[in-house]
Order: structure tokens, then sequence, then C-alpha cells
């Protein structure tokens, strides 16, 4: 992959075979053209290559341009724990292998594995992340990194409610708040403390919910794996009374699902559950290949669709996954719901993100936006249909070619 970090006073013009971008229809023989950082213009190549004609010329030929992708959950710091826990048929089996071997984890080994982790990011075409971290160790190496983060301060506390200090945002490209873990780790006022913290200073909420059956035994009536758990670690509150419900509805009634909500997972939902995500304009992070390897299963794809639930992808951390990779995510959902739009999920994991995060002008594929964006090597192609065309790239394997830098 050649990267090209673009400066200020550069023009180029960039053709490809085909565009999928952000303003329209994915363009056949279209180029895009970059001065200043910026996308001024986009459209047919026959149309550009004369408005263009002194910029620096690249003809990618049947190359394929695609948005910058963005992984919307991570965990950077869980990074050394790749290949060091084994997949699960049980979610509490995994977690309590996570538990044993995060502890034995030394700074060292958290950064420079984050660093490797980070390299990979970057190799697979991502240029927003959605960091999660409990010991800020990450935060500097995303800092020097060439891509935007969004990065959640992860809190758990299920036996009160914590302090929360003023944080402060790195512009541009990095912000940073308070995030909570999960309903069965962190108090309901510690998460009503959480959720008002992050309204006030208009920052986004998120937490993990519905991702196992033992989180639906949990919060229904306080027994199970994790109510064993928690005591065992001496993290049992006697105060907590299960609300009875699912976890979509438990959060629904302390108040904190609306449109900067963003729930993780989502993998056990009820009818009624969709239909709150859906009235409360919630938006939910789907990680399926994380999904499998804890042996939770697989999100409703098709029924969140169906509810036209505002979706993002993520791959979660390598302690849940082998790869971070968007593309990889994509190509799991396409295996499985074949019938789901492979332009519907590029949209998941290029613009939704984007918009989620605020950064859509800086990492979307459109006139007016800087310039971060890929050039991808096709297989061989069987047709110029667009959803043929990118439901090839996804399935097959692939190569990046350029990625173009703008920050």
């Amino acid at each position: 992959m050649e990267e090209i970090f673009l400066q200020e006073g550069q023009h180029f013009l960039i053709r490809a075979r085909f565009i999928f971008h952000h303003e329209g229809p994915p363009l056949i023989d279209g180029a895009v053209e970059i001065r200043d950082k910026n996308i001024v213009n986009l459209g047919p190549y026959r149309n550009l290559k004369r408005e263009a004609s002194r910029a620096k010329f690249i003809d990618s030929e049947d190359c394929v341009i695609l948005p910058i992708l963005v992984n919307s959950h991570v965990h950077l710091e869980l990074s050394p724990l790749r290949f060091r826990i084994h997949p699960s048929g049980k979610f509490t089996l995994w977690l309590r292998q996570l538990l044993k071997k995060r502890s034995q984890l030394s700074p060292i080994e958290i950064r420079e594995s984050s660093k490797i982790a980070l390299r990979e990011l970057l190799n697979e075409g991502t240029g927003l992340v959605g960091e999660v971290t409990n010991t800020a160790l990450t935060l500097d190496i995303l800092r020097e990194a060439p891509l935007c983060a969004y990065i959640f301060q992860e809190i758990l506390s299920f036996q009160g409610s914590p302090s929360l200090n003023e944080l402060k945002d790195q512009e541009p490209c990095i912000r940073i708040t308070y995030s909570a873990h999960s309903p069965y780790t962190v108090s309901p006022l510690a998460i009503q403390a959480i959720k008002s913290y992050n309204q006030k200073r208009k920052k986004i909420f998120c937490i993990h919910c519905a991702e196992s059956p033992e989180e639906i035994e949990f919060l229904k009536d306080g027994t199970g794996h994790i109510a064993n758990l928690l005591k065992e670690r001496g993290r049992w509150s006697d105060n907590f009374v299960p609300p009875g419900t699912s976890p979509v509805k438990y959060l629904d009634t302390l108040g904190v699902l609306n449109q900067n909500t963003l729930l993780i997972h989502c993998v056990h939902l009820r009818d009624e559950d969709f239909e709150i995500l859906s009235t409360k304009n919630v938006w939910v992070c789907l990680c399926p290949r994380s999904n499998l390897y804890t042996g939770v299963g697989l999100p409703d794809l098709p029924r969140f669709l169906k509810y036209k639930i505002k979706l993002v992808l993520g791959t979660d951390s390598l302690a849940s996954n082998d790869r971070l990779s968007i593309f990889e995510e994509i190509r799991t959902l396409l295996n499985f719901y074949p019938q789901v739009s492979a332009l519907t999920l590029l949209e998941m994991a290029t613009l939704n993100g984007a918009k989620l995060f605020g950064f859509e002008n800086q990492l979307t594929l459109k006139k007016g936006s800087l310039a971060n964006f890929l050039v991808l090597s096709p297989p061989t192609f069987t047709s110029d249909q667009p959803e043929e065309v990118l439901r090839s790239l996804i399935l097959s394997e692939r190569k990046i070619e350029y990625r173009f830098y703008a920050h």
C-alpha cells in the first residue's frame, strides 16, 4: 500500500473504474479532484479531465475508490491477548479467561501491542476508531496516529456512582469522554451520571448492551453466572434490585436512550426492544465476528434494518477477534445475510460512523470534505453493476493500492 499524505498546494486527479461515494449512486469511470487536501470535485472522468488538466494525474485503471472505514468499537489495550483467549461457546467462560489474562498484562505489553494493532487498523483502511479504554495507555498512541478517534474512558462501578473529572478533547481529531461498561457492571445511578455528563457536553454515551444470554438472565432476576462472578470479585452490591426487564428496556427506564446513545452488540433483543431503539433514535454498533468468537450468536441484521435503526460496525478487541478488519465484519454479515445489500453495509461502515462521531467533514467521500479515502485493486469483474462489484470486492481477497491522508 502506498500512503499519500496530502499537503497544502497539491493538486491531484485520481481516476478509477468505480467510485463508491456519498453524494449519489456509484460512479463508473469516475475521478476525484483534490486541491489543498480537500475534495473539490467528484464526477465522470471525461468531464473532470478537462477541468483539472493541470493536476497531477493518477490513473488507477480498474481499481475501486472507497471511503475511509470507521471502526466504531474497539479496545486497543486488549491487543496483547490476541490468540491467548480461545473462542468459546459460552460468554462467561470467555469472560473469565479475559479477566484472568488481562490482569497479567504489563503497561509495556499493552502499549507495544497497541502500536502493532494500530498499524493493522491503518493497513485495513480505518480512518476513525471508537476506542474504549480503562487504562488510558492508548491515548498518546492515537494522538500521534494519522487517524481520528473518539475515545471512551470506560467506567465499571456497580457499587455506587463515580466522580467524573472534566476530560478535554484533543482537537481537531481526538475527542474524549466517559462510557459505561454494561448494565451488569455499572450501577443505575452511575449509568445516569455518565449519561448526564455526556448529555451536557453533547457527547456520545456508549454502553455494551444485550450481548449475552447471561446478561438477560442477570437483569431478569439477579442470578446466574454474572451474579456469581460479581460476588467472587467483590463487586456485588446488596442495593441492586433486578429490574426484571430486558437490557434495552432497563436502560430506557433509566432515561439514557436517545439520539446520542450508542449501544454495543445488541444480539439478544425482543420485538419491544427493537421498537424502543427505533422510537428513541438510538445508534447500535454491530460486532458480528466478536459475537461469534464469544459464543453469543449473531445480531439480527434484517430486523434492525426493518425497524430502520441506525447501525455502525466495530471489531471489538483482539481478545474476541483475530483481526481488526471492518472489511471482514462486512464479509461476515454478507455471508450470513446474503439478502442484505453490500451498499447498505458499506454505508454502515463509513458514512454512518462518521455521522455518529461528528467527523463528516473529515471522513466522507464527497465534495468539500477532506480527501481521506482508499484505492483498492479489484477481483476479476463479472458485472458492471455497482452492487455486484462491491459484493465481489468484499467477498474476495483485496489489496489497498493507495491510501490518501488529509489530516
